[in-house]
């Protein structure tokens, strides 16, 4: 209890503050010597208790009573006085004192007034609290009530009755916006009552507002709610005091979660067109999925889908085939950034394309892939990706699948690399009658036809067309060898329609043409 003690007379002072410090030690008292002084320090610190002599000068005791009612100052005044005149007490009592004592003062007596009045403080807490308890059930109950005319209004569902309910509420016949907020990745226990009132503080700096709470326990862990905002109308101006907002309550809430909004199309009367503009925002905010987007959507700004587009992943495959990890993450990162058409395309569809694209690269590789990225694959297409909450996040999944297919075909590609090499070589002995391409060839090795040319290369230091030419020009030396057969027979047997072109190719390779060759043979073997 805080206790002030007033006398003029400093022995008496002294005496009063250390009578009742024996007794009340945990208490605070204060003391000073006047009615104006002890005016002021209640002011200040509005004591429980004010124990104040009558005749003082400046300000008597019944004076400084009078004046603390006059401040609306609510404490219990005990009158000290040494004159025992039923007068005195009369008016101490009359003019608002709680009691009146004589003079010497007695122990006892000031025991039990400090009792009596710490009881009437107890009473008076105990009772204010009850007070304040039933007021916030009294509010709670009524915010309930109208949280749940609200959403059974926005849902379409409010009988005949509670519609003429809401028109009360004379502000909703006005202009307004409604904003649908989500907070995603908020855990399983967050403050829903402080996110409630985080929003429509918020939004109350855009126009008068009410904030409606969709669900007061998170569902996978998202907590939902909806604002209505009294707005004349949109603007320019308008809608970017509303990213202003949105930005201030995103980092406000950037520890519980991610916040984001859609704000539905513009109201001329919220009483009449708000459950539409809630149906449009609720289904616009999927496109909140573009995290890139920044947290907020305008529906009017994003009714109109574009075409879906076909996928190309051409270049991510291509990609795959190379040793350069960063290249299959940038042809990813393309595509993925092509189909979103800068955040319009619908999620659900990119989704589609992303999962399919992983399946197609799981199966034209699964020998190779090995069990950990093909089960990686796997997962990401049909769990990881499908629960991916933000474009970021399917980006990064993507990311992390690719980047295990490609570290398990790089080393399942360098494991058969000098196999594939010498099966290659043989593959030429035994086609080269026939049209050899390294396009073909790449394809009965499943290669790409790049990395598999840079892998002959890199391999064996000579170019797989370089390779074709030395088998077919040995196997015209071995034919020449037979005088029998006709130049432009051996042409056909090495794969050269064109004779002329064998001839060349056969001069460049040995420095004879094929006849000249032929005779040099035949001139040798005669000389033997």
């Amino acid at each position: 209890m805080r206790i002030l003690i007033v006398d003029d007379e400093p022995r008496h002072l002294r005496g009063m503050v250390n009578l009742i410090g024996r007794l009340r030690p945990e208490d605070q008292v204060e003391a000073v010597k006047d009615g104006l002084s002890a005016m002021a320090w209640a002011k200040a610190h509005q004591p429980d208790a004010i124990f104040t002599d009558i005749r003082m000068p400046g300000m008597d005791g019944l004076e400084f009573l009078e004046q603390l009612k006059t401040e609306r100052l609510r404490t219990r005044v005990v009158m000290v006085s040494a004159y025992n005149l039923f007068e005195y007490a009369q008016k101490a009592v009359r003019h608002g004192a709680y009691d009146y004592l004589l003079k010497p003062v007695d122990i006892q007596k000031v025991s039990e007034v400090l009792s009596r009045i710490d009881q009437l403080l107890t009473a008076e807490q105990e009772r204010r609290r009850e007070e304040e308890e039933l007021q916030q059930r009294l509010a709670l109950a009524s915010s309930e009530n109208l949280n749940r005319l609200m959403l059974s209004w926005l849902n379409g569902s409010a009988a005949p009755e509670e519609l003429e309910e809401l028109k009360r509420h004379e502000w909703l016949k006005e202009g307004g916006a409604i904003v649908y907020s989500e907070l995603k990745g908020c855990g399983d226990s967050p403050d829903s009552a402080a996110f409630i009132r985080a929003l429509e503080q918020a939004w109350n700096q855009w126009g008068r507002s009410i904030t409606v709470p969709l669900n007061r326990i998170p569902e996978d862990g998202l907590l939902s709610a909806v604002t209505l905002v009294e707005q004349p109308r949109l603007t320019r101006e308008t809608r970017e005091e509303a990213g202003a907002i949105a930005q201030a309550l995103g980092a406000e809430c950037a520890g519980a979660g991610q916040l984001v909004h859609t704000i539905g199309p513009h109201c001329r009367s919220l009483l009449t067109e708000a459950p539409d503009s809630y149906l449009a925002a609720r289904t616009v905010n999927s496109y909140n999925f573009y995290d890139f987007r920044q947290g907020l959507l305008f529906a009017d700004e994003w009714m109109a889908a574009p075409a879906v587009l076909a996928a190309d992943w051409s270049k991510l495959y291509a990609a795959l085939y190379t040793d350069d990890a960063a290249l299959v993450q940038k042809a990813c990162a393309e595509e993925v950034e092509r189909l979103s058409c800068g955040g319009r395309t619908r999620p659900v569809l990119l989704k589609e394309q992303a999962s399919l694209m992983l399946l197609q690269v799981r199966s034209d590789h699964q020998e190779l892939l090995g069990k950990k990225a093909g089960q990686l694959l796997t997962d990401t297409a049909t769990l990881l990706i499908r629960s991916c909450s933000a474009y970021s996040g399917l980006v990064s999944q993507l990311g992390q699948a690719l980047r295990e297919a490609h570290r398990a075909l790089t080393v399942a590609r360098q494991n058969q690399g000098e196999s594939m090499i010498a099966e290659c070589l043989s593959w030429i002995q035994r086609h080269m009658k026939e049209e050899l391409t390294l396009e073909r060839a790449a394809e009965h090795f499943h290669f790409n036809p790049s990395y598999f040319s840079t892998l002959i290369k890199g391999r064996t230091g000579t170019t797989f067309s370089e390779h074709v030419t030395a088998a077919r020009m040995k196997r015209a030396k071995a034919l020449l060898a037979e005088p029998q057969q006709r130049i432009y027979e051996i042409a056909q047997e090495c794969g050269f329609q064109d004779t002329k072109y064998f001839c060349r190719v056969f001069k460049k390779s040995y420095g004879l043409s094929p006849k000249a060759y032929q005779q040099a043979l035949s001139q040798r073997k005669r000389e033997a």
